[in-house]
């Protein structure tokens, strides 16, 4: 008496095939997503510190900008002509 049944006695040939196919293309999904996560993965990082960098250099040049060198005169309101307010 065997308590063990062997793989080939659990079905006709086709079933066996067609379980090992399907297993097959499973495991082949599951590559193909787990290379698909990691590429979308590592798109997404690369954007997210491009952006960051380009956000960086854009505070850095615009330090330097906001400081505007130039002439000037004063502009002082008008008097009175006869109004002596010095002594």
């Amino acid at each position: 008496m065997s308590y063990f049944q062997s793989f080939s006695s659990r079905g006709p040939w086709w079933v066996r095939l067609l379980a090992v196919m399907v297993s097959m293309i499973l495991l082949v999904g599951l590559f193909f997503f787990a290379i698909f996560a990691i590429i979308a993965v590592a798109l997404i990082g690369a954007s997210g510190m491009l952006f960051l960098w380009w956000q960086r250099r854009k505070m850095r040049k615009g330090m330097h900008t906001d400081i505007v060198v130039t002439d000037y005169r004063e502009i002082h309101p008008p008097r009175p002509p006869f109004d002596n307010t010095r002594r």
